[in-house]
């Protein structure tokens, strides 16, 4: 088959969120356009294209590194192309990647870049697109109400632009945001509406977010028999899918869930598996989280010493990282573990204040169930 053929085939692979097998065929399409070059063929918009694509897929499915890797490819072939709106959109997919990896200053950069590139360009789709990587960048760094405020920018270009996918998405950023806030019934409405709009197209990848989503709502609000029947529907997309990020996020949520109503070995299988899956994809967030919650379950055994020993290791994947949502979680903990002061209680609600949430409106005991 010629690249272009391979191309559309990939393509159709891809928008019915078979990424791995899409993978393999834009793989074998990018190999002829690389021979085709050496041959003296060039074809600068196809391997840009691919690459794109490639670096897409990669990102779906969990793996920055190579996500990462490919958009630079991409990007190196549209700078020398000189197309802005290529650089633009590299530039985002890149940005995309590097936030999975956790390098927050480079991925800023490159989604401020590639906005400027958008909006001169009037190019709303792109624009809201970026405020929406935008949106979950701030998320990461724990600025909530910023977070907020940048979801619903991109949701009413979205909304412009009839763009269901899009606002599928927001809905579901918003989803996450308002329940890390303490908003648990407007959670659970995003992402219900998330889920509409996503069954409504057949986004197989949307589904299993706002089934995720919808289990997180239900597992603060205390209805756990919900959580755990979205929880199930969201890690067999994921598996089908092949994303293990998300799929590690939903077990973490799971075993958060199990240690609510006090099956505490089940919760510590749950979040082992969380921890696995979270070292194999480097995410220090999911590690941070996945401690944090291991920590807890050793406490509400008794064992204090174990318990401080994750907060300690906890500390250390947060040096120097830029979240501030999870150095709050942590000093919690260890007022928790260790019976603090009123006093510092009041400090650590007011620095959860600052960022926009609400989780601390009544005094914290254990268990606590983590949004």
């Amino acid at each position: 088959m010629r690249p272009d053929e391979l191309y559309e085939k990939a393509e159709e692979l891809r928008a019915s969120s078979r990424f791995k097998e899409a993978l393999e065929i834009y793989e074998k399409a990018l190999s002829l356009l690389n021979s085709r070059k050496t041959q003296g063929r060039e074809d600068p918009f196809g391997r840009l294209e691919i690459n794109k694509r490639v670096g897409d897929c990669y990102r779906m499915v969990g793996d920055f590194f190579r996500a990462e890797n490919a958009y630079l490819e991409a990007l190196k072939v549209a700078e020398k192309l000189k197309d802005e709106l290529e650089i633009a959109d590299c530039k985002l997919g890149l940005g995309l990647a590097q936030r999975g990896l956790g390098k927050l200053k480079e991925a800023e950069r490159n989604f401020m870049e590639a906005l400027t590139i958008y909006e001169e360009y009037d190019d709303p789709e792109g624009e809201a697109f970026c405020l929406w990587a935008l949106g979950g960048l701030y998320r990461v760094q724990g600025e909530l109400k910023k977070t907020k405020e940048t979801f619903k920018d991109a949701l009413f270009i979205y909304e412009q632009l009839e763009d269901l996918k899009g606002q599928g998405y927001c809905h579901c950023g918003l989803g996450g945001t308002t329940r890390v806030m303490g908003e648990y019934e407007l959670s659970f409405k995003h992402y219900s509406k998330a889920n509409s709009l996503f069954s409504e197209i057949n986004d197989i990848f949307g589904m299993a977010y706002s089934f995720c989503g919808i289990g997180n709502a239900y597992r603060m609000k205390g209805k756990f028999k919900e959580a755990f029947e979205n929880f199930k529907k969201a890690t067999d997309l994921y598996a089908q899918i092949g994303d293990k990020v998300s799929y590690a996020w939903t077990v973490w949520a799971e075993g958060n869930a199990y240690k609510m109503i006090n099956e505490l070995e089940e919760a510590r299988k749950k979040l082992e598996k969380a921890l696995t899956l979270f070292s194999e994809t480097k995410d220090i967030r999911g590690l941070i989280l996945t401690k944090l919650t291991l920590g807890e379950i050793e406490k509400l055994k008794g064992n204090t010493e174990r318990a401080l020993q994750f907060l300690k290791d906890a500390e250390e994947l947060l040096d120097e990282k830029p979240y501030k949502l999870e150095k709050c979680h942590l000093k919690l903990y260890r007022w928790l573990f260790l019976n603090g002061r009123e006093e510092e209680l009041q400090n650590l609600k007011n620095q959860y204040q600052k960022l926009g949430s609400k989780i601390l409106s009544t005094k914290p005991k254990l268990p606590f169930n983590l949004p």
